[in-house]
Protein backbone atom coordinates (compact mmCIF):
# COMPACT_ATOMS: atom_id res chain seq x y z
CA UNK A 1 0.00 0.00 0.00
CA UNK A 2 2.77 2.79 1.20
CA UNK A 3 4.50 1.62 -2.51
CA UNK A 4 1.32 2.26 -4.22
CA UNK A 5 0.94 5.42 -2.86
CA UNK A 6 4.63 6.71 -3.47
CA UNK A 7 4.70 5.71 -7.07
CA UNK A 8 1.07 7.70 -7.32
CA UNK A 9 2.67 10.69 -5.84
CA UNK A 10 5.82 10.28 -7.75
CA UNK A 11 3.56 10.17 -11.16
CA UNK A 12 2.17 13.40 -10.06
CA UNK A 13 5.21 15.43 -8.46
CA UNK A 14 6.87 14.22 -12.19
CA UNK A 15 4.67 14.36 -14.63
CA UNK A 16 4.92 16.42 -17.85
CA UNK A 17 4.14 20.36 -18.11
CA UNK A 18 3.15 20.53 -21.27
CA UNK A 19 -0.63 20.16 -19.70
CA UNK A 20 -2.72 19.86 -17.21
CA UNK A 21 -4.39 16.02 -18.68
CA UNK A 22 -2.80 14.08 -15.75
CA UNK A 23 -3.58 16.47 -13.10
CA UNK A 24 -7.05 16.73 -14.24
CA UNK A 25 -7.12 12.77 -14.57
CA UNK A 26 -5.10 11.72 -11.20
CA UNK A 27 -7.85 14.07 -9.14
CA UNK A 28 -10.96 12.77 -10.99
CA UNK A 29 -9.84 9.06 -10.37
CA UNK A 30 -9.08 10.04 -6.37
CA UNK A 31 -12.37 12.24 -6.08
CA UNK A 32 -14.60 8.62 -7.46
CA UNK A 33 -12.51 6.47 -5.15
CA UNK A 34 -14.07 8.19 -2.30
CA UNK A 35 -17.27 5.93 -0.23
CA UNK A 36 -16.66 3.55 -3.34
CA UNK A 37 -15.57 -0.94 -3.39
CA UNK A 38 -16.18 -1.63 -6.78
CA UNK A 39 -12.27 -1.42 -8.51
CA UNK A 40 -13.80 -0.93 -11.70
CA UNK A 41 -13.98 2.72 -12.32
CA UNK A 42 -15.23 3.85 -16.53
CA UNK A 43 -14.00 6.64 -18.35
CA UNK A 44 -17.00 8.58 -18.50
CA UNK A 45 -17.43 8.64 -14.99
CA UNK A 46 -13.76 10.43 -15.36
CA UNK A 47 -14.74 12.21 -18.30
CA UNK A 48 -17.93 13.86 -16.10
CA UNK A 49 -14.98 14.72 -13.07
CA UNK A 50 -12.93 16.07 -15.58
CA UNK A 51 -14.92 17.77 -17.63
CA UNK A 52 -16.94 19.57 -13.92
CA UNK A 53 -13.38 21.12 -13.21
CA UNK A 54 -11.84 22.09 -16.57
CA UNK A 55 -15.74 23.88 -16.62
CA UNK A 56 -15.15 25.99 -13.99
CA UNK A 57 -12.07 26.59 -14.22
CA UNK A 58 -12.35 27.56 -17.53
CA UNK A 59 -15.69 29.50 -17.44
CA UNK A 60 -14.69 31.64 -14.16
CA UNK A 61 -11.55 32.22 -14.50
CA UNK A 62 -10.78 31.40 -18.09
CA UNK A 63 -7.37 29.22 -17.36
CA UNK A 64 -5.13 28.44 -20.15
CA UNK A 65 -4.42 24.37 -20.00
CA UNK A 66 -1.49 23.72 -21.91
CA UNK A 67 1.65 25.08 -23.57
CA UNK A 68 0.45 26.22 -27.10
CA UNK A 69 -2.45 28.78 -25.94
CA UNK A 70 -3.57 29.14 -30.09
CA UNK A 71 -3.46 25.10 -30.24
CA UNK A 72 -5.73 24.15 -26.43
CA UNK A 73 -5.84 20.06 -25.70
CA UNK A 74 -8.25 18.27 -27.89
CA UNK A 75 -10.40 18.02 -23.75
CA UNK A 76 -10.59 21.92 -23.42
CA UNK A 77 -11.48 22.53 -26.64
CA UNK A 78 -14.47 20.24 -26.18
CA UNK A 79 -15.07 22.30 -22.67
CA UNK A 80 -15.15 25.58 -24.69
CA UNK A 81 -17.54 24.39 -27.42
CA UNK A 82 -20.18 23.62 -24.37
CA UNK A 83 -19.54 27.21 -22.98
CA UNK A 84 -20.16 28.77 -26.30
CA UNK A 85 -23.60 26.54 -26.65
CA UNK A 86 -24.59 27.23 -23.16
CA UNK A 87 -23.66 31.62 -23.80
CA UNK A 88 -25.43 31.16 -26.71
CA UNK A 89 -28.42 29.07 -25.58
CA UNK A 90 -29.09 30.86 -22.26
CA UNK A 91 -28.61 34.71 -24.00
CA UNK A 92 -26.06 35.45 -21.47
CA UNK A 93 -22.13 36.04 -19.77
CA UNK A 94 -22.97 35.27 -16.82
CA UNK A 95 -20.75 32.14 -15.91
CA UNK A 96 -22.28 29.49 -14.08
CA UNK A 97 -21.05 26.14 -11.98
CA UNK A 98 -21.01 23.05 -14.65
CA UNK A 99 -23.42 21.36 -11.75
CA UNK A 100 -25.86 23.93 -12.08
CA UNK A 101 -26.45 23.69 -15.92
CA UNK A 102 -24.72 20.19 -16.29
CA UNK A 103 -28.57 18.50 -17.31
CA UNK A 104 -28.93 21.52 -19.66
CA UNK A 105 -25.97 20.77 -22.24
CA UNK A 106 -25.30 18.57 -25.38
CA UNK A 107 -22.70 16.88 -23.81
CA UNK A 108 -20.76 13.93 -26.06
CA UNK A 109 -19.29 11.67 -23.52
CA UNK A 110 -18.45 9.34 -25.85
CA UNK A 111 -16.33 12.24 -27.67
CA UNK A 112 -14.71 13.33 -24.31
CA UNK A 113 -13.95 9.40 -23.57
CA UNK A 114 -12.11 8.69 -27.25
CA UNK A 115 -9.73 11.82 -26.08
CA UNK A 116 -8.96 9.61 -22.88
CA UNK A 117 -8.51 6.61 -24.66
CA UNK A 118 -6.33 8.46 -26.74
CA UNK A 119 -4.17 10.39 -24.99
CA UNK A 120 -4.43 9.67 -20.98
CA UNK A 121 -5.47 7.02 -19.63
CA UNK A 122 -2.33 4.52 -20.55
CA UNK A 123 0.02 7.57 -20.40
CA UNK A 124 -0.73 8.74 -17.12
CA UNK A 125 1.08 5.38 -15.93
CA UNK A 126 4.22 6.59 -17.94
CA UNK A 127 7.11 7.42 -15.22
CA UNK A 128 9.87 8.72 -17.65
CA UNK A 129 10.85 5.89 -19.51
CA UNK A 130 9.60 3.34 -17.00
CA UNK A 131 5.80 2.18 -16.15
CA UNK A 132 4.51 2.11 -13.45
CA UNK A 133 1.52 -0.25 -11.84
CA UNK A 134 -1.32 2.04 -10.13
CA UNK A 135 -4.11 0.35 -12.14
CA UNK A 136 -5.04 -2.26 -15.39
CA UNK A 137 -5.76 -0.90 -18.58
CA UNK A 138 -6.10 -2.42 -21.62
CA UNK A 139 -5.84 -0.08 -24.69
CA UNK A 140 -9.35 0.91 -25.84
CA UNK A 141 -11.18 -0.53 -23.28
CA UNK A 142 -13.66 1.78 -21.19
CA UNK A 143 -12.68 1.48 -17.37
CA UNK A 144 -9.81 0.68 -15.48
CA UNK A 145 -9.23 -1.56 -12.63
CA UNK A 146 -7.85 0.01 -9.57
CA UNK A 147 -7.38 -2.97 -6.68
CA UNK A 148 -6.01 -0.27 -4.07
CA UNK A 149 -8.88 2.19 -4.30
CA UNK A 150 -9.38 2.18 -1.08
CA UNK A 151 -5.53 3.61 -0.28
CA UNK A 152 -6.47 6.66 -2.41
CA UNK A 153 -10.27 6.90 -0.92
CA UNK A 154 -8.06 7.17 2.73
CA UNK A 155 -5.68 9.57 1.90
CA UNK A 156 -7.76 11.75 -0.60
CA UNK A 157 -7.53 14.68 1.29
CA UNK A 158 -3.01 14.37 1.49
CA UNK A 159 -3.55 13.86 -2.75
CA UNK A 160 -5.92 16.59 -3.42
CA UNK A 161 -3.38 18.80 -1.90
CA UNK A 162 -0.85 17.35 -3.75
CA UNK A 163 -2.72 17.15 -6.67
CA UNK A 164 -3.64 21.33 -6.56
CA UNK A 165 -0.17 22.26 -5.98
CA UNK A 166 1.35 20.42 -8.85
CA UNK A 167 -1.92 22.02 -11.01
CA UNK A 168 -1.23 25.44 -10.20
CA UNK A 169 2.74 25.01 -10.30
CA UNK A 170 2.00 23.90 -14.25
CA UNK A 171 -0.78 26.54 -15.04
CA UNK A 172 1.71 29.13 -13.21
CA UNK A 173 3.30 28.45 -16.39
CA UNK A 174 0.64 29.52 -19.19
CA UNK A 175 -0.97 31.77 -16.91
CA UNK A 176 -0.38 35.44 -15.49
CA UNK A 177 -3.59 35.63 -13.85
CA UNK A 178 -3.50 35.92 -10.23
CA UNK A 179 -4.74 33.57 -7.08
CA UNK A 180 -3.80 30.63 -9.55
CA UNK A 181 -3.78 28.20 -6.58
CA UNK A 182 -7.08 29.56 -5.20
CA UNK A 183 -8.62 29.03 -8.21
CA UNK A 184 -7.55 25.53 -8.53
CA UNK A 185 -9.22 25.12 -5.27
CA UNK A 186 -12.12 25.87 -5.89
CA UNK A 187 -12.69 22.78 -7.34
CA UNK A 188 -12.33 20.94 -3.95
CA UNK A 189 -15.77 18.95 -2.94
CA UNK A 190 -18.13 20.83 -1.29
CA UNK A 191 -16.96 24.48 -2.26
CA UNK A 192 -18.00 26.89 -3.52
CA UNK A 193 -17.00 30.06 -5.33
CA UNK A 194 -18.51 32.65 -2.52
CA UNK A 195 -19.11 36.38 -3.56
CA UNK A 196 -19.07 38.38 0.00
CA UNK A 197 -21.02 41.42 0.29
CA UNK A 198 -19.41 44.61 -1.20
CA UNK A 199 -21.53 46.92 1.32
CA UNK A 200 -18.42 47.62 3.77
CA UNK A 201 -16.50 49.47 1.04
CA UNK A 202 -19.36 52.03 0.54
CA UNK A 203 -17.99 54.27 2.66
CA UNK A 204 -14.34 54.12 1.39
CA UNK A 205 -16.13 54.75 -2.30
CA UNK A 206 -17.94 57.77 -0.91
CA UNK A 207 -15.16 59.90 0.25
CA UNK A 208 -14.71 60.56 -3.46
CA UNK A 209 -18.15 60.26 -4.95
CA UNK A 210 -20.27 61.11 -2.35
CA UNK A 211 -22.93 61.59 -4.90
CA UNK A 212 -22.57 58.10 -6.18
CA UNK A 213 -22.01 58.90 -9.74
CA UNK A 214 -21.75 55.61 -12.19
CA UNK A 215 -18.27 54.97 -13.05
CA UNK A 216 -20.12 53.45 -16.58
CA UNK A 217 -22.55 55.91 -17.55
CA UNK A 218 -22.34 58.61 -15.72
CA UNK A 219 -25.43 59.23 -14.01
CA UNK A 220 -26.03 59.59 -10.67
CA UNK A 221 -27.58 56.59 -8.95
CA UNK A 222 -30.99 55.89 -6.75
CA UNK A 223 -30.25 53.87 -3.98
CA UNK A 224 -32.30 50.99 -5.04
CA UNK A 225 -29.97 50.68 -8.48
CA UNK A 226 -27.11 51.10 -6.48
CA UNK A 227 -24.28 48.10 -6.87
CA UNK A 228 -20.50 48.25 -6.44
CA UNK A 229 -18.85 47.24 -9.89
CA UNK A 230 -15.11 45.39 -10.44
CA UNK A 231 -13.37 47.66 -12.90
CA UNK A 232 -11.36 44.73 -13.89
CA UNK A 233 -13.78 42.01 -13.92
CA UNK A 234 -14.01 39.26 -10.48
CA UNK A 235 -13.98 36.45 -12.75
CA UNK A 236 -9.99 37.32 -13.86
CA UNK A 237 -9.64 39.02 -10.29
CA UNK A 238 -11.25 36.90 -7.73
CA UNK A 239 -10.83 38.98 -4.95
CA UNK A 240 -12.52 42.38 -3.73
CA UNK A 241 -10.01 45.07 -3.93
CA UNK A 242 -10.78 48.97 -3.15
CA UNK A 243 -8.76 49.91 -6.05
CA UNK A 244 -10.70 47.84 -8.28
CA UNK A 245 -14.20 48.73 -7.11
CA UNK A 246 -16.13 51.55 -7.80
CA UNK A 247 -19.90 52.64 -7.86
CA UNK A 248 -22.31 51.48 -10.88
CA UNK A 249 -25.78 51.12 -11.80
CA UNK A 250 -27.14 47.77 -11.16
CA UNK A 251 -27.90 47.52 -15.21
CA UNK A 252 -25.09 49.00 -16.28
CA UNK A 253 -22.92 46.59 -14.07
CA UNK A 254 -24.87 43.27 -15.23
CA UNK A 255 -24.79 44.69 -18.97
CA UNK A 256 -21.01 44.79 -18.79
CA UNK A 257 -20.25 40.92 -17.88
CA UNK A 258 -16.67 39.96 -18.27
CA UNK A 259 -15.47 42.50 -20.63
CA UNK A 260 -12.48 44.01 -20.22
CA UNK A 261 -12.27 47.71 -19.48
CA UNK A 262 -10.96 50.38 -22.01
CA UNK A 263 -7.78 52.04 -21.07
CA UNK A 264 -9.76 55.53 -20.80
CA UNK A 265 -11.55 53.46 -17.73
CA UNK A 266 -7.93 52.64 -16.29
CA UNK A 267 -6.76 56.07 -16.64
CA UNK A 268 -9.87 57.17 -14.59
CA UNK A 269 -9.99 54.49 -11.82
CA UNK A 270 -5.88 55.05 -11.78
CA UNK A 271 -7.15 59.11 -11.14
CA UNK A 272 -9.88 57.93 -8.89
CA UNK A 273 -7.29 55.96 -6.41
CA UNK A 274 -4.48 58.64 -6.49
CA UNK A 275 -7.53 60.91 -5.34
CA UNK A 276 -8.47 58.34 -3.23
CA UNK A 277 -5.59 57.76 -0.81
CA UNK A 278 -4.91 61.01 -0.60
CA UNK A 279 -8.36 61.85 1.41
CA UNK A 280 -8.50 58.63 3.20
CA UNK A 281 -4.58 60.14 4.43
CA UNK A 282 -5.75 63.65 5.35
CA UNK A 283 -8.66 61.67 7.09
CA UNK A 284 -6.20 60.01 9.43
CA UNK A 285 -7.28 56.52 7.98
CA UNK A 286 -3.79 55.89 6.62
CA UNK A 287 -3.28 52.49 8.85
CA UNK A 288 -6.86 51.30 8.26
CA UNK A 289 -6.40 47.90 5.82
CA UNK A 290 -8.30 49.33 2.91
CA UNK A 291 -6.16 52.26 3.07
CA UNK A 292 -2.76 50.44 3.30
CA UNK A 293 -3.66 48.02 0.60
CA UNK A 294 -4.70 51.41 -1.64
CA UNK A 295 -1.59 52.70 -1.06
CA UNK A 296 0.69 49.35 -1.98
CA UNK A 297 -1.84 49.01 -5.25
CA UNK A 298 -0.65 52.56 -6.39
CA UNK A 299 2.96 51.87 -5.36
CA UNK A 300 3.27 48.28 -7.11
CA UNK A 301 1.12 49.52 -10.19
CA UNK A 302 -1.91 46.79 -9.85
CA UNK A 303 -4.01 48.47 -12.39
CA UNK A 304 -1.99 48.25 -14.82
CA UNK A 305 -0.18 45.26 -14.15
CA UNK A 306 -3.53 43.82 -13.82
CA UNK A 307 -5.65 45.11 -16.70
CA UNK A 308 -2.53 44.32 -19.26
CA UNK A 309 -2.54 40.59 -17.86
CA UNK A 310 -6.50 40.41 -18.12
CA UNK A 311 -6.23 41.46 -22.14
Amino acid sequence: MTNFLNQFLLVIQNSSVDNTYKMAWARAIVELSINRTDPRIYLEEIAKVMLRNYWNQTIFFDLVQGSNPSKPPEFINEVKHLINFFYEDKETHIPKRFERIESSLPINYKKLVSILKKDVSWRFLNLGKEKVDLYSYKRGADFILLDNIQVLAQNSSLLFDVINFRWTQILEQFNTSPRVAKKVKSMDLGESIRRKSLRPFRPYLDVTNSKRICFICHNPIHEDQLSIDHVIPWSFMYSDDLWNLVYAHKGCNSQKLNVIPAQSEIERLNSRNYELLEKLKQMELANKKHTHELELAINQNYVEKFWISAK
